[in-house]
């Protein structure tokens, strides 16, 4: 089962689905994954932009690209939108699940409609498409499951309490997945980016307080990400925790809570502060 999985290490001719594939993290890996040689197939709600993306994606792999419209908080349109893909493309060999939705401010500030569109988009979306395509995997014996979650998902960061827990049940939701699949030569891999330059702190954060608390060092690229992603899919990592000395700061931030709860606050209270001069 690992000889076949390892074969995920060239994307040639692989049919790759990618769940928010519209724009951000997913548009770059789905651009990468084109470079490689996939069949890439992009899903999201945004049908006209994913046109546009799928023919960049047949340019540059010079294979067959396709686009799905699809709302990812409706579960049988996803069965719909999957049963599509296997008659109109076939089996699928890598599942991305990059959709993400956020609003980052207090929680008490937050609106529960809010609350409920990002646990659906970024929580159950990805274990309902994960569920069905882990069967699909299991059947053919290999595959590959990334998940995209966050550092906020490890680590607490203030002005995000929604949106991280969301994250923090999809990499706990990743983590009990990878022991289940194990045995099936499935991967599943957990992406726990810090802050990333794309246009989704526009909408998550149009008045950009939450992002100033970031050094502008700490951002890393989409394209960046994208292609540490595709180099470690088919082999056994579990995990992408960029930039890497994050994982020792969540591993830290676990032994002692308390400590970290104080350091936490007190830089974004002097982050804060500095924006108020």
């Amino acid at each position: 089962m690992m000889r076949r999985l390892k074969s995920l290490r060239s994307l040639k001719n692989k049919v790759v689905l990618i769940a928010g594939g519209s724009g951000g993290i997913g548009k770059a890996i789905a651009f990468e994954a084109a470079r490689r040689g996939a069949i890439v197939i992009v899903c999201a709600k945004k049908g006209t932009r994913l046109k546009q993306i799928a023919s960049r994606c047949m340019i540059l792999s010079g294979r067959p690209a396709f686009s799905f419209a699809l709302d990812l908080t409706d579960p049988d349109e996803i069965d719909h939108v999957l049963d599509l893909v296997r008659h109109e493309v076939g089996e699928i060999d890598v599942l991305i699940n990059a959709a993400g939705a956020g609003e980052l401010v207090e929680v008490t500030k937050q609106p529960r409609s809010s609350m409920a569109e990002m646990v659906n988009v970024n929580l159950l979306a990805a274990m309902y498409l994960s569920r069905s395509v882990a069967k699909q995997m299991m059947d053919q014996g290999y595959g590959a499951i990334i998940n995209i979650a966050s550092l906020g998902g490890k680590i607490p960061i203030p002005g995000s309490a929604v949106y991280s827990a969301s994250k923090a049940g999809l990499i706990h939701f990743s983590n009990i997945l990878r022991m289940e699949v194990a045995d099936y030569g499935v991967q599943v891999l957990t992406v726990n980016p810090g802050p990333v330059k794309t246009s989704f702190y526009d909408s998550a954060d149009p008045s950009h307080r939450f992002v100033a608390h970031f050094p502008a060092w700490m951002f890393i690229t989409p394209e960046t990400l994208a292609k540490q992603i595709w180099d470690s899919v088919g082999y056994k990592r579990r995990e992408i925790n960029v930039p890497a000395y994050t994982a020792q700061l969540s591993w830290l931030y676990q032994m002692v809570p308390g400590l970290g709860d104080w350091a936490i606050k007190k830089f974004f209270d002097y982050q804060q502060n500095k924006q108020n001069l």
